[in-house]
Formats: C-alpha cells, structure tokens, sequence
C-alpha cells in the first residue's frame, strides 16, 4: 500500500513567471496554495494562492514559500528588535501533515524537498491511471482485510 501513496503523491512543478511555481497534484488535479492563516489546502482553480517562490539550495533540495502571505514585522514592540520579513513555507512534519506557514523556517527538515525527474515507468503510471478505468479502481479500492495491517504508534 505505501507504493500507492507514492503513487498518488506525484507533484507537478510548473513554471508561472521567474522563480515562481505553482505545484498540482498529477492525479486529483489540484493546485496546493496557501491561505492566509498560512494552511495548506486544494485548490480545485488557480489563483494568486497557488503561487510559490521556489528556491534552490545546496544539495539539490528546494524550498517553496508562499508569493502572497508572509510575516511583516510590526514596529509597535519595543521590547523585542522588529525582525525582517519572513516568508512562509511549505511544510510537511515527520507524519506527512503540513505545518502552518508561519510556524516555518527555511532551515528546517520539513521544509526542504529533493525534486526528481519521473522516468518512462512514472509516465506509465499516469497514463494508466488517466485511462485504464479498471487499474484506477483497483488502485484505489481498499485492502481487504488480510491485508490490512496494524498501524505502529
């Protein structure tokens, strides 16, 4: 079964101007955005929420923060020095559920995402998932109960 959340979990980065991407699931067709609590979410249409700033890094590992919503210092606390304006990134913790945006750094683990090229047998898969009714509904049924297994906490 942990084949079939990789396969259900292929990302399409496209280019939407210079360092910005918007990234769309390749088999529910939606765009990931960010909205302006800084949560993640599905969007059936394309909008300004759907752009992100991609960066690469050293390594070959990238970042995607949100071209819209960000933390601008505010200037009223003179306690604390006003900081520079942060971007809010995407984030996926250790379980695979997204982080809200202000909450992440560029730094961190879980912001950071290793892009690969799919190969001819990717391509496959897509194909026969798009087309071949019977192979999508045999990948999506669920496991009997032989073959279920028990969730490690």
């Amino acid at each position: 079964m942990s084949h079939l959340f990789l396969f259900l979990g292929i990302l399409e980065i496209t280019a939407v101007d210079v360092g910005i991407v918007a990234i769309k699931g390749l088999f529910s067709g939606r765009y990931l955005a960010m909205n302006k609590r800084g949560r993640l979410y599905a969007s059936e249409n394309y909008n300004t929420e759907c752009e992100f700033v991609e960066r690469i890094h050293e390594l070959g590992y990238n970042t995607y923060a949100s071209r819209l919503y960000r933390t601008v210092p505010s200037g009223a606390s003179t306690k604390r020095k006003a900081s520079a304006e942060r971007l809010w990134y995407v984030s996926v913790n250790g379980k695979g559920r997204p982080r809200r945006g202000f909450k992440t750094r560029r730094t961190q683990k879980s912001s950071l995402f290793l892009p690969r090229v799919l190969d001819s047998k990717d391509h496959e898969m897509v194909r026969l998932f798009h087309t071949n009714v019977r192979y999508r509904e045999s990948l999506l049924k669920p496991p009997s109960k032989n073959q279920r297994r028990r969730r490690g906490r």
